[in-house]
């Protein structure tokens, strides 16, 4: 073999041991680990290792009896078999000229006896040897244990091989991984002036809703669909990865905007129609998001976080595809702070309080109830919104947390306010999820009992939307509320769509109007006549009729007389903590 093949065997060599054996620890495998083991009970030897050769050493991923992880390559012994396919045997190697002056034969650990199986990947490709040494000479092995050593070797390579397919490809579909991806590109220079491609074929919450209906194999047979369309619409050359478990990721060299356009439109018609998922035909609600590296962001961020974060707002644009957008992923990285410290500002005991806005009752011009409103002061964040952080508490197990935290303050308020000779009900807003199952019911008893507050004085609140995700569930969650005393009213009401069949039905004791019904409240109006009607309706209804929004003397004037039980805002006052929620009721602030 001449220099020249000898170069350029070498080089696909290294490529093969970076691929195969880069990211495996020395030693970390039991599999490896066992076959050493075996190897040095079965030989009778004091010294086993899967040794690979590298560039500048060589290493071992498994051994016994040898200190040293690695040696200098020009020291290896396994490295005189990379060019052979048969076991390398040397019984003597003070009598062999290529060991006799090695120092690791005339030194510790004083090799005398090698032999050396090749870890051969296919034809003329060798990762390094699995060898066993001792320190005394050896008669030469007979043909059956040459070929059990043989037989060893391609375990290894069997074994490295499978290691590499589990930790670098995805069982699912068989297509490289976020893994895979890293290491393709850990060189950041590699992708600079690229252009990533990330391909979300359907939202987390759709293809939630169809795997709980269809099942893990409907979810195996989809994406696999999806893999066979997009290596069919990918130009040729492109490697498709799997990062992710919606999403397929791939690289494109820079080209002309208007040539990426039409290879994004492309990617986008492809999944425009119906895949078949056994023999279910599902629509794809495809998002893409484009990252040019090097020009976008710098290629050492973590470029997949990056564009995931942006296949939501895709979806919503017309072309179905977005190029990174700082300010979006700002946006989202602030989400996920927020996410994140939300158990902590749980148990801290100055982040979290409650303020109290007044509800009057229109005829008596008095305070008869209040509404509990959560407020949140990070130490770095700052004040953070109930608008911003309830959306993405409920989108995670917080909002149990976040409820059940407001539930023990409001009781405990309640408690404190009777010691005071105060009495109000003290209205609080639940979710959704809350009502999906009995846990609000059992806490919301535990705090009511351990602050012997009455049920009456506790009024659960939650918007019309909680009724659309499972209605009976949530029906009969209410129905219990409903004996044990608790009062139940509907929030918004008139924001959106308003179903009267569930007015009827569902045991709600008061219903607010939404404070936008209020903002262009003026006479012979369309809202004028949309309020007066919703009031007549719902007190035909039998139902507490409360205004949210009342800031003019005009809003208040006008719902009196339209009969509005009750009314809440500015014009009475503003949400305020306990403390001074209690000075203004003892001041006759609420006349």
């Amino acid at each position: 073999m001449d220099n020249l093949t000898i170069l350029q065997d070498e080089r696909l060599r290294l490529v093969e041991v970076d691929r195969l054996t880069s990211e495996l620890a020395g030693g970390s495998d039991p599999v490896l680990n066992s076959i050493v083991n075996m190897l040095c009970a079965y030989f009778d030897v004091p010294t086993v290792l899967v040794s690979v050769v590298d560039r500048d050493y060589q290493v071992f991923k498994a051994k016994i009896g040898l200190a040293d992880d690695r040696t200098p390559r020009d020291v290896s012994i396994c490295a005189h078999g990379l060019w052979q396919e048969s076991v390398l045997e040397i019984c003597d190697t003070l009598q062999d000229a290529r060991t006799v002056d090695n120092p690791l034969v005339q030194a510790s650990p004083h090799i005398r006896y090698y032999a050396g199986a090749p870890l051969v990947i296919r034809p003329g490709v060798s990762l390094g040897g699995l060898c066993i040494i001792d320190h005394e000479t050896r008669p030469a092995l007979c043909e059956r244990d040459r070929n059990l050593l043989s037989n060893a070797a391609r375990v290894v390579v069997e074994r490295l091989q499978s290691i590499h397919q589990q930790n670098f490809y995805d069982p699912m579909t068989g297509l490289p991984n976020r893994r895979r991806f890293e290491a393709d590109f850990k060189d950041a220079a590699a992708l600079t002036g690229q252009v990533a491609i990330f391909i979300e074929p359907i939202s987390a919450a759709g293809m939630d809703g169809l795997f709980k209906a269809l099942g893990i194999e409907f979810f195996t047979n989809f994406m696999l669909a999806v893999k066979e369309v997009l290596v069919a619409a990918l130009p040729e050359g492109c490697r498709l990865y799997r990062p992710s478990t919606l999403g397929f990721m791939t690289v494109v060299g820079t080209c002309d905007a208007s040539v990426l356009g039409a290879r994004l439109g492309e990617l986008v018609r492809s999944l425009s129609g119906p895949l078949h998922s056994g023999n279910v035909p599902v629509v794809p609600d495809v998002g893409i998001s484009v990252l040019a590296l090097g020009v976008d962001v710098d290629p050492s961020l973590d470029i997949l976080r990056l564009m995931a974060s942006m296949t939501d707002a895709a979806r919503k644009a017309d072309q179905r595809w977005l190029a990174y957008d700082p300010v979006v992923d700002a946006s989202l990285r602030r989400n996920t702070a927020i996410l994140n410290a939300l158990e902590a500002a749980l148990a801290a005991p100055d982040q979290l309080s409650l303020v109290y806005q007044p509800r009057m009752d229109l005829n008596s011009n008095r305070c008869v109830a209040v509404e509990a409103l959560l407020r949140w002061v990070h130490p770095t964040l700052g004040q953070i919104s109930p608008a911003e952080f309830i959306p993405l508490a409920e989108t995670t197990a917080s909002i149990r947390g976040i409820t059940r935290w407001v539930i023990r303050q409001v009781c405990q308020q309640i408690a404190d306010w009777r010691a005071h000779q105060i009495t109000l009900q003290v209205s609080l807003n639940i979710s959704a999820l809350d009502l999906g199952d009995g846990q609000l019911y059992d806490d919301l008893n535990k705090a009511l009992a351990e602050y012997d507050v009455s049920p009456a004085q506790v009024e659960l609140e939650f918007t019309e939307s909680a009724l659309v995700t499972d209605f009976d569930t949530v029906h009969e969650q209410l129905q219990r509320f409903r004996a044990l005393g608790v009062a139940i009213g509907i929030d918004d009401f008139g924001s959106g769509y308003s179903n009267w069949i569930y007015l009827r039905k569902i045991p709600a004791t008061s219903v607010k109007l939404d404070r936008s019904l209020l903002v262009e409240l003026q006479p012979g109006g369309n809202d004028w006549h949309i309020v007066r009607g919703l009031v007549s309706l719902l007190r035909d209804l039998r139902l507490t009729v409360v205004a949210e929004g009342v800031e003019t003397d005009l809003h208040h004037h006008v719902l009196r007389g339209w009969g509005c039980d009750q009314g809440q805002g500015y014009y009475y006052a503003r949400p305020m903590p306990a403390a001074d929620l209690a000075a203004w009721l003892q001041q006759g602030r609420q006349t």
